[in-house]
């Protein structure tokens, strides 16, 4: 691939993703993703006010023609929101109109950049079509999911998921490390149990290999583990070890949580992130790693993260 457009190129995946392609020396083409709203809850939704959205379509084909590969990295990635109209409009509409405007112009290769979200609180992440949503988030992403394989072949499409994905400036990391800081730092049990927590820069890269190889990816890349786990990624971030929660009694109250969550959507993703927290989640090793791709940023990056992020948080308390 020798030219790239990337929708949503500055923003939090989205410019990891632009400045590892043109660290490859590829000519990358920013474009500017448009707004859309939906109240659409299926993919004949979907389908249907795509079939009246020509205009856009249109404008955004001239924006994407001549690129071998587009990279969609726009997105609203709010895990607790419940705009649903935002939500579907930016992370299920939007991919659809991509699709369209790429086959217009005859793109060879679109990445859609998804969420391991779309696969819920199964046991272990995989590359397959099994999807769970749990929160108003996870149903946008796996709308999209479901209405991009329903449009056929071409452009090939990949559904790349990326599993959580933390930087100094999001706010769940900060959160995050506030928390392993703190003495309300726990997992479930020994803490052992793999977490598939990444670095935005890991997925900045991953990404750019998927847009840029010449073998022909699958139609669902799982960004790889980085080797942490529960405990391992609390005493990375907070600098202390973590207490150990008794198995039986974490997993009561994660269960009181999802039940809260069903009942209140901001609650869902809550419930979630203190799951991930204490139990983590196991995945397959996956297409990139049987191709030999790494992560170019170790544990040493974890603990950069962490330094930044706690020198961010005392100088915003004027310590």
């Amino acid at each position: 691939m020798t030219a790239v457009a990337v929708l949503g190129a500055t923003g939090f995946v989205g410019t990891a993703i632009t400045e590892h392609l043109r660290e490859s020396g590829i000519d990358v083409h920013r474009v500017l993703a448009p707004r859309l709203t939906s109240s659409g809850t299926t993919s004949d939704d979907l389908l249907a006010q795509l079939s009246a959205r020509d205009d856009l379509i249109d404008e955004l084909s001239r924006c994407l023609d001549g690129a071998d590969c587009v990279v969609n990295a726009a997105g609203v990635a709010d895990a607790t929101g419940g705009d649903w109209h935002s939500l579907c409009g930016a992370n299920a509409l939007l991919p659809l109109v991509v699709q369209r405007a790429c086959r217009e112009v005859g793109v060879k290769r679109l990445i859609h950049v998804s969420s391991a979200a779309v696969q819920g609180r199964r046991h272990r992440l995989d590359e397959s079509d099994g999807r769970h949503a749990f929160s108003a988030y996870s149903r946008s992403k796996v709308l999209a999911e479901e209405s991009l394989q329903r449009m056929g072949p071409r452009p090939h499409t990949v559904l790349f998921r990326p599993t959580s994905v933390h930087g100094p400036s999001r706010s769940v990391t900060q959160s995050l490390a506030r928390l392993a800081a703190s003495k309300a730092a726990s997992v479930a049990g020994e803490g052992q149990s793999p977490t598939p927590q990444v670095l935005v820069d890991n997925v900045g890269a991953a990404v750019a290999f998927v847009a840029t190889c010449l073998e022909t990816p699958p139609p669902i890349v799982l960004q790889p583990w980085e080797g942490l786990t529960t405990a391992g990624l609390l005493r990375v971030l907070g600098g202390r070890e973590p207490r150990r929660v008794p198995t039986g009694v974490a997993r009561r109250l994660v269960t009181a949580a999802s039940w809260a969550g069903r009942q209140h959507v901001r609650i869902a993703g809550h419930a979630r992130r203190l799951e991930m927290v204490w139990f983590g989640q196991d995945q397959e090793r996956g297409w990139l790693a049987t191709k030999g791709w790494q992560p170019p940023v170790g544990k040493e990056g974890w603990r950069r993260l962490a330094s930044t992020v706690h020198s961010n948080v005392r100088v915003g308390d004027g310590s």
